[in-house]
């Protein structure tokens, strides 16, 4: 009875944590090299943030992200294992590596946790070039950022 309390107690734990893991910013439309590969610009500069805003480290092997609308076929996105995001941390995915591209007229990104349940959400209509997608403050509310800042604080952000 001990042992399934503890288990109980412990899955409950991991899903609160979870709970801390949002979208934090995303670019859709890139005119700048932000994967610094050496290349300006094009789809494989999107990127999708996470970020960590509670106080705990968190395991995010086998989340996965989902883009809305694809352009062939749904495309999805799991975190390899051994992922953590720690407490104000952040979590960069290229689309590159990712796969999950964001059209620039309007898509949704959807995250999911490795049960399947949606975490978080960002849904957008159009997407202007080198314009982010970004919760200012971190974790705060969806607002324009004319200044991207994969892996780093949101701070600036037009109307």
């Amino acid at each position: 009875m001990r042992y399934s309390i503890y288990l109980l107690s412990m899955l409950l734990l991991v899903n609160l944590a979870g709970a801390d893991v949002l979208i934090n910013e995303m670019l859709a439309n890139p005119a700048t090299d932000w994967n610094d590969n050496g290349q300006v610009g094009g789809m494989d500069d999107e990127f999708i943030e996470l970020y960590n805003s509670g106080n705990e480290s968190v395991d995010v092997s086998g989340y996965s992200l989902k883009d809305k609308v694809f352009r062939s076929t749904p495309t999805e996105y799991s975190i390899p294992n051994g992922t953590v995001i720690g407490p104000g941390e952040f979590l960069v995915i290229f689309v590159s590596e990712s796969g999950v591209y964001q059209g620039n007229e309007g898509d949704a990104i959807m995250l999911y946790d490795p049960t399947g349940d949606l975490v978080d959400e960002k849904e957008y209509d159009a997407a202007t070039e080198d314009v982010s997608f970004a919760r200012i403050p971190d974790g705060g509310e969806w607002r324009n950022s004319t200044a991207p800042s994969p892996g780093k604080p949101n701070q600036e952000a037009a109307s």
